[in-house]
């Protein structure tokens, strides 16, 4: 607490300090003199400017006894933390330390450090007052820090290269796939089924992609695309992605065989043997490892529609698996161009860089696909006719861009057969984004074109109408 009768001179000293703010201050008291206090002020105080003493402003607001009258009261300095004391005696600074003299004096100050010396009353207060913190509070601040620190390394060293290794943003469209799938049958759907699915498919997909990652680690270093990579960087060792990917596989495999049922756990695991050992394998071999990526992706949609007891059969099962396929190419046909070389580099085999019209040809004419493949999803009932027309909107427009990179790429062509210098097409990164787009809209559109879906407020069809008076 302030002691009453001390008469003090309000004063505040704003110094603007560097990293060396003890030093400066430390000189301030040094080369200067006493200040005289008058006894007009009673009982006041002045807080600190609320500013960490790490930040290269420092405000100290002080206090001055009353040197000169019989009683010597101890000086007091009041933080917005604590209350910092020091033992009587004269605490002395500049006469000239004026708010326009401040900026001066600390620049004095710092100069003539070395050659002042102090007493230990001037000493012990300018340490009090670059340190006014509690011991507490110290203590938890760099209790804090030193959590957040090791919170920081333990998921950089833990669980972080695990979670990398399973492809996220690839799982999340893998999971999204089935889901819409699961959500587009017109068989009775659970949450408890959804549930299991939409797990064992992830565990299914980071189960995959941690075998690619943990066999391909010599040629992912060579691409700036893959270097990035656990196992390229030694976070992980190819031994522990393996065992991560056993370890996910099993558990993601009977997910889906005790939650959901029997077919779908196959599929689940035929998913991985197909991308982590024939996928992974033909990319250094031959060009159609492509339509093998493909097929990977066109199981997740079979098994979102046999988790809910849909049978294989159905056209609608594969027309949705066919939008999964036909979509491959243009997205990754486009990404592939704009990398080619260090996929050669790397020694993957790809169409881009082996048959670069081809390349472009194979993605515009999947692009052109999407247009029956919806058409077909209206007619076999999976959804009203409406989803043709909305559907064709993005169909179109990714069909346009997938036309504008195969007509570039045959301009190019020719510029090269003539000998002449020619660009990079830069259709082929407009085609990625769109297809990027493009794939989450159209499955949009579909779960909410879904057959019978607005029946509660619009009425059922006259279809739906027949079907039932002819039941």
């Amino acid at each position: 607490m302030l002691l009453s009768n001390v008469a003090v001179n309000r004063t505040v000293v704003h110094t603007q300090l560097v990293s060396g703010s003890r030093s400066a201050l430390h000189a301030l008291s040094r080369t200067s003199h006493s200040v005289p206090v008058t006894h007009t002020h009673q009982r006041r105080h002045i807080f600190s400017h609320k500013r960490r003493l790490s930040s290269s402003t420092l405000a100290i607001p002080f206090a001055l006894s009353n040197t000169n009258s019989a009683t010597t009261a101890p000086l007091q300095f009041l933080s917005n933390v604590s209350l910092c004391r020091v033992t009587p005696g004269t605490i002395t600074t500049s006469a000239k330390a004026t708010a326009p003299n401040l900026d001066k004096m600390s620049a004095e100050a710092a100069t003539t450090a070395a050659q002042a010396s102090a007493s230990p009353v001037e000493d012990s207060f300018l340490k009090k007052a670059v340190s006014c913190q509690s011991e507490t509070e110290r203590e938890a601040v760099m209790a804090a820090r030193a959590a957040k620190k090791a919170l920081r390394e333990t998921k950089e060293t833990w669980w972080a290269p695990y979670v990398a290794l399973t492809k996220p943003r690839l799982t999340v469209l893998v999971v999204l796939s089935a889901m819409s799938s699961y959500a587009l049958t017109p068989e009775a759907v659970s949450l408890t089924n959804l549930l299991f699915l939409t797990v064992g498919t992830a565990l299914c997909s980071g189960s995959a992609n941690a075998i690619n990652m943990g066999r391909e680690p010599a040629y992912d270093s060579m691409m700036t695309r893959t270097r990035g990579r656990p196992v390229v960087r030694g976070a992980v060792t190819p031994n522990q992605a393996f065992t991560f990917a056993g370890i996910t596989g099993t558990v993601g495999t009977a997910a889906l065989y005790f939650g959901v049922n029997p077919t779908v756990a196959i599929l689940g695991a035929s998913n991985i043997a197909l991308y982590g050992g024939l996928y992974t394998t033909l990319k250094r071999k031959h060009i159609i490892n492509t339509w093998v990526g493909a097929v990977v992706g066109a199981i997740p949609p079979l098994m979102g529609w046999a988790a809910s007891g849909g049978s294989l059969l159905h056209p609608g099962a594969w027309c949705l698996a066919g939008l999964l396929y036909a979509w491959q190419f243009p997205h990754f046909n486009a990404l592939s161009y704009s990398i080619r070389d260090e996929y050669k580099k790397a020694g993957y085999v790809m169409t881009a860089w082996k048959n670069p019209g081809l390349n472009a040809r194979v993605g515009l004419r999947y692009a052109l696909l999407m247009f029956p493949l919806c058409v077909g999803l209206s007619y076999y009932n999976v959804t009203d006719w409406w989803f043709v027309l909305d559907s064709s909107v993005l169909n179109a427009w990714m069909a346009w861009w997938a036309f504008k990179f195969w007509q570039q790429e045959n301009v190019n062509i020719a510029l090269a057969a003539a000998g002449k210098q020619y660009s990079q097409n830069p259709f082929a990164r407009k085609l990625f984004w769109g297809s990027v787009v493009h794939l989450p809209g159209v499955l949009l559109l579909a779960m909410i074109h879904k057959k019978g879906q607005w029946d509660w407020l619009f009425g059922p069809s006259e279809d739906e109408k027949k079907k039932t008076l002819s039941s």
